[in-house]
Parts: C-alpha cells; structure tokens; sequence
C-alpha cells in the first residue's frame, strides 16, 4: 500500500473514496467497536486476579515514561510532541482496541495508521528483544 501510494498508482478518485470510508467508519463505528471487542477479548477475571497497588504504579510509570521520552525526543525528529506522546503511548494499549481508546479519548483517530504501525512494529521488537534477553539468561 505504501508502494502504491509513493508510486501514485491509486487514482485520486480512489484514494479520496478510501479516505471518506476511513472517516466514516472511524467517526460513526469507534464507540461499539471499542466496547464490544474490549469486552471480548480482555478476560476480567484475570484482570481481577492480578490487580494490585504494585501493578499499578508499574503500568502507571511505563505508559508515562513512554510519553514523556517520546514527548523530549520528538522534536529532534521534526515530529509534534504531543501526537508523538500519542502514538508512542498507544504501545502499551490492547492493540487495536487499545488504539481505539487512546485516539479517540485525544480526539485524534487521524493518528490511526501511525498507531497501528508503532503498536504492531512496538510488540514485534517487544517478543524479539525478550526472546533474546531470555536466551541470554539462560
């Protein structure tokens, strides 16, 4: 899709008709699909099991210093600092659900495609560099 669009393959005519079901969708579909997928796929017994004052602060502190770094280092990448802050915390979402949640509550589902590019690309290097962190414990 980026190839297509950097080669300018698309026509304009689709391209428009793209982004008019894009902003419909994201305008009028939001709300259902973040209540009905987030109900779906989070169990809430876990999530009562594993509650505590401890996991809290930890959550707290990763999604914060995530925003913040990405707020300090934005600029140097000629990046808005708050949409950057945006979409770097999106990371720490339930994936698109989580997306969902974030842009909508900033009111910026502009930002969706970034999103979903830092959550999937975000949770890839998470696995790998785990992965290797673990084989090398081990």
């Amino acid at each position: 899709a980026v190839m297509c669009k950097y080669a300018q393959v698309i026509p304009s005519k689709m391209e428009q008709g793209a982004h008019s079901w894009y902003k419909f969708v994201s305008t009028t579909l939001v709300w259902p699909l973040m209540i009905g997928l987030g109900m779906l796929y989070v169990p809430l017994e876990s999530v009562v099991a594993v509650f505590s004052i401890g996991y809290v602060v930890v959550c707290g502190a990763v999604v914060l210093s995530m925003a913040a770094i990405s707020f300090i280092i934005a600029p140097y990448l000629n990046m808005y600092p708050v949409e950057a802050s945006i979409v770097t915390s999106c990371h720490s979402g339930l994936g698109g659900t989580g997306d969902v949640a974030i842009l909508s509550a900033s009111n910026r589902m502009s930002l969706m495609p970034f999103a979903q590019i830092a959550t999937r690309i975000g949770g890839a290097s998470t696995v790998i560099g785990a992965t290797l962190l673990l084989g090398w414990i081990m």
